[in-house]
Order: structure tokens, then sequence, then C-alpha cells
């Protein structure tokens, strides 16, 4: 990649090169925005154009140093990622490898993953020790899932940086972090990518058919990396499964305990997370189709699921009172469950009597 491949972004990129361009650099930055924005992959860019043996500010992915730092295989290039404590080598060069085919996708194996004190220790001691070359350059991704005792680690290092050693945080939560971290790198916010900008990625870089990147986009919600997840996906059988979890929870307790128990044998939690996050875009479909032309909105362009305009408005038709605010609320919440490995079964049973309380029928 270069920086002209980083999908857009264009503040944080003239950030970085004006700063390479008068050598005026920061020991720390902190790329802070959504999930999705290209954090990471500009922060690689980054780090290949501190290396670069060519004149200007963008690497040229030609030399020697450009191409190490692009295999992960600099000496003095570190990236630091979320991981359980005994992660084995070949495991995380996995990882690794993922990055170096698509920097918007980084494979993530593991449930809730950490940046342990071991590491931020291992950092410590390299950080005392001369760069093989010219400097040394560190990527912290996900800097938010730093265990306590490796941030206050990390404090260390920020508060008597090294000479000739840059440190790149990422995070999409930046507030989770000790302000005294936050305080000591100077933040480059990225900006969540358009549909537009997605849509476009999409058919230059994987062939996507014109329509098909539309449609994509507006689900991935300005995330890349979901977008790019959902290609391998089957999108028209996903967006089913929202129809038929919301006839489900219409229906009795019997018809309710069967499709649970039909959907666990076919969804993991990754699948069961994609479900609910269409779920809260069908209704916010919905909920602009409701309320969407008394605040002068084009509905047909707002609309995620613009294709499927029939069958949101005969779903919204059939209920005299739809609880937007709850709905959205319930489904974060079983997204949250997920997340802490709660049973899926019984974020199913809940989900679907909070969202049959919320919808009330007409007649």
């Amino acid at each position: 990649m270069s920086f002209d491949r980083v999908i857009g972004q264009e503040r944080p990129k003239s950030i970085l090169q004006r700063a390479l361009a008068n050598r005026h650099l920061h020991h720390a930055y902190f790329f802070t925005g959504p999930d999705g924005a290209g954090k990471e992959a500009l922060a690689i860019e980054f780090a290949k154009a501190l290396y670069c043996n060519s004149e200007g500010v963008k690497p040229c992915d030609q030399c020697s140093a450009c191409r190490r730092v692009g295999q992960f295989n600099h000496p003095d290039f570190l990236f630091l990622m979320p991981m359980p404590k005994n992660t084995a080598v070949e495991e995380e060069r996995e990882i690794l490898d993922s990055l170096v085919e698509q920097p918007y996708l980084r494979k993530k194996p593991w449930p809730n993953p950490s940046i342990s004190i071991e590491r931020i220790r291992e950092l410590r001691r390299i950080s005392m020790l001369k760069p093989l070359e010219l400097y040394r350059v560190v990527i912290i991704a996900e800097a938010d899932k730093m265990t306590d005792e490796a941030a206050n680690s990390l404090l260390k290092i920020l508060e008597e940086p090294p000479p000739n050693m840059y440190m790149i945080l990422t995070s999409s939560r930046p507030l989770t972090l000790p302000a005294t971290i936050f305080s000591r790198c100077q933040e480059i916010r990225f900006s969540q990518l358009s549909d537009e900008q997605i849509a476009t990625a999409l058919v230059q870089t994987k062939g996507v058919e014109p329509g098909d990147a539309r449609l994509i986009a507006r689900i991935a919600q300005g995330n890349f990396g979901r977008a790019l997840e959902w290609l391998e996906e089957d999108l028209e059988e996903r967006r089913e499964g929202v129809v038929e979890l919301l006839r489900v929870c219409l229906r009795d307790p019997l018809a309710q305990i069967e499709y649970i128990e039909e959907l666990q044998s076919r969804y993991d939690k990754r699948l069961l997370k994609d479900l609910f996050g269409l779920i809260l875009i069908w209704f916010r479909d919905v909920q602009v189709l409701r309320h969407g032309h008394s605040h002068g909105l084009d509905v047909q362009e707002v609309l995620v699921n613009a294709d499927r305009m029939e069958t949101l408005e005969k779903f919204s038709r059939a209920f005299a009172e739809i609880g937007f605010d709850d709905i959205f609320a319930e489904v974060e919440r079983s997204i949250e469950w997920i997340d802490r490995n709660v049973q899926i079964s019984l974020i199913l049973i809940v989900l679907l009597l909070r969202l049959q309380k919320h919808l009330v029928l007409k007649g």
C-alpha cells in the first residue's frame, strides 16, 4: 500500500506528510476514530514512510525497508495487538500475515483478548536497546484493550520516551484509557468512511458490481473491514434472517423455543452479532419510513434496505406502536451480552420477549 491507497482520511494523511516533510515528528501518536476507518492501515504506511529509503514523504513500497515493514519483518518495527497471554508465535504470525494481505481486516480469532503487562514489559526492555537502524517504530493496535497494569507500564515509556523511537497507538474507544496516556500523545482523528468511499473502494479493489457495492457499503455503516467481511457472507440470507426473527418474536413461546434451537445450530457468535446489527439497521429504516418525511429527509436515499421498501412499508403498517428507542437499547444490550459470553439461548429468549413487548400490533 501507499498513503494514496488508504481510503479517504485526507486530513490524517496531510498531518503525517507535513510532519515527515518538516521532520517535526512527535514521539507518540494516537490514531482515534471509528472501527474500519483505516487507523491501522495508515499506521503501517506511516511506519514505512519513516524507514523508506527514497526521497519524499510517501513510502515507495519498492525499497528494502518498505518491503520489510510491509511484511512485518523489519527488526526495529513492532506491532502489538490484543491476544491471549499464551498465544503461540505461529498464531501471532498468522494474524500479521492477514494484515499483510489486507490491513483493514485483521483476523480476531479470540474472544475478549487483551494486551498484557508482559507484552508492555517486553516493549520497555526493547525500548532501552539501541535500534539496529535509525529508528524503532511501535504500533499498539486497539490500545484500549491494554490491562490496567499494561497501561501504567506504557505510561512510564511515554513519560520518558527513548530517543529514536516512535509509537503509534490506535483505538476506537480512546477515552477508556487513562487521561495521562492520552495527554502524552498527539491525537490524530479519523472520520467515518462514507458509503460512497466504501462502495468505490469495493468496485476498484475487489471488482464488486456497483449495485452490490452500494448495498454492502450501506450495511457496513462506515466500516471498510466489515464491508470486506460481508463479501464473504450470503447477504441475502442474512437479511432474510432478520425478517424471520421478527416474525418469530410475535409467535407463541413453543415456536420461539424451536426457532432458538434451530438458529443456534446455524449461527455462531459472530454471525449472531451480524444478525443483531442487521436488526438495528432494519428498525432504523422503519423509523425513517415513519418519521423521515416530516423531517425533510429523502427517504429513498437514506434507507439502507432501499431495495426492500415494500417489505419495510408492510412491516411498518402492521404496528400501531413501535418502541424504537427501547428496541435499539435491547438489541445493543444483546450484542454486549454476546461479548460477555452470556449463554446464547438466554440472549435470544430475552430479546424475543422484549421485542414482542415493544411491537404493538394494530387491532
